[in-house]
């Protein structure tokens, strides 16, 4: 997979930061059962174990973190490119640490994360390759990464075809193998359903 001129990722990055400042309102609701049961699942995946450090990329307004928090991880980072999302986590969850950053340049030390968490952001990454370098690069070795939509794979696609942000589609399973290999990362669990995109990748130990 190869990288993005910087100045373009930076472009879109500024791009979805205004879009989403914007849409807050819209994002801070309550979710359907189904939904919620579906984002339980993407945490589950996970197999966050009491103690461990988890990275929620895209948090927003951090819909994942009721989920993480019952695992009773030793430290949550929120990181968001739109700080009024921030803003209104931090209202919720004081406990989190946010960081306002593009994934790709999130300076988080060398392995210092068990788990890193994308869900419903990874197709409005401008910088693809870049972002899986840096997530890597700070996982701990057995880390894992879970890339996820509660919606699916169509869905992200259906949203493509009607929204003037960047978009990309969601990899397959081959394509997710190809790119995380150079990484030091596996995808061990692949689901591509109607209504739930969820893959599961672990950094090796050699790596």
């Amino acid at each position: 997979m190869r990288g993005m001129d910087p100045e373009e990722a930076r472009r879109i990055a500024d791009q979805q930061r205004a879009c989403f400042n914007r849409a807050v309102e819209a994002f801070d609701v309550p979710q359907p059962a189904d939904v919620l049961a579906r984002l339980h699942a993407v945490v589950a995946a996970a197999g966050i174990a009491p103690g461990e450090a988890v990275l929620d990329v895209g948090a927003g307004v951090g819909v994942l973190l009721p989920f993480i928090r019952r695992y009773r991880p030793g430290r949550i980072i929120a990181c968001d490119l739109a700080e009024r999302m921030l803003d209104r986590l931090a209202l919720k969850y004081p406990e989190v640490e946010v960081r306002r950053a593009d994934i790709a340049e999130l300076d988080l030390p060398d392995a210092s994360v068990d788990v890193a968490f994308m869900n419903a952001m990874y197709g409005n990454i401008a910088d693809k390759a870049a972002a899986q370098r840096n997530v890597a690069r700070m996982l701990r070795p057995g880390g894992r990464l879970v890339v996820s939509h509660p919606e699916g794979r169509a869905f992200v696609d259906q949203l493509r075809a009607t929204s003037s942000l960047f978009i990309e589609p969601y990899p397959t399973q081959e394509e997710f193998a190809a790119a995380l290999a150079p990484h030091g990362l596996v995808v061990t669990l692949y689901r591509d359903e109607p209504q739930l995109y969820l893959m599961l990748a672990g950094k090796s130990a050699a790596a």
